[in-house]
């Protein structure tokens, strides 16, 4: 691939998701210049895939497989990540430019303790599914299926609303499909 056709492909996903894949990288790494280097080095490694003329179907998905992996070398485990309920501080300190829609007013001790009812898979799909990737994304990323995706996300959330004491919502029985 030519490098102006690879650039046209990777300038507007690196404009959109790199806020998104950095709050996803501070969860992880130890400090946010770690998570900034570990999302750059992913963004690289993008490139060179995109210039080399590979295809990539699920560019999220393969940017998130990609940063867990770098994570998980710099702390030397295997590809599986333990997700540390403490790394909400990471969250917290985003830097001087948090998204828009991530609001700062939420109690983080209370939100610590709900995703701490979470396995560590429901978890990581919940997260990833507020990152408003699709099922098939996700499960790519994680590499599940799509239907262990939908699976994981409707347990957890059960889990979580359970933890706000908070009932799911029930139609009645004329109602019901």
């Amino acid at each position: 691939m030519e490098r102006q056709d690879a650039l046209q492909q990777f300038d507007p996903f690196f404009e959109v998701w790199y806020p998104p894949l950095l709050r996803y990288v501070c969860r992880f790494a130890p400090c946010r210049s770690t998570a900034e280097d570990v999302v750059q080095e992913v963004f690289l490694d993008l490139y060179k895939t995109l210039l080399a003329g590979q295809k990539i179907e699920y560019p999220k998905a393969w940017t998130m497989r990609v940063a867990r992996r770098k994570c998980a070398e710099l702390r030397g485990r295997p590809f599986n990540l333990d997700l540390s309920h403490d790394s909400m501080e990471a969250l917290e300190n985003y830097g001087e430019n948090p998204a828009p829609d991530f609001n700062s007013n939420i109690d983080l001790e209370r939100l610590r303790g709900c995703l701490s009812v979470l396995t560590e898979r429901e978890e990581q799909v919940l997260i990833l599914r507020l990152q408003a990737m699709k099922f098939r994304e996700i499960a790519a990323s994680l590499g599940i299926t799509t239907s262990t995706v939908n699976t994981l996300l409707v347990r957890g959330l059960e889990r979580l609303q359970q933890s706000f004491g908070t009932r799911p919502l029930k139609l009645p029985a004329k109602m019901a499909p």
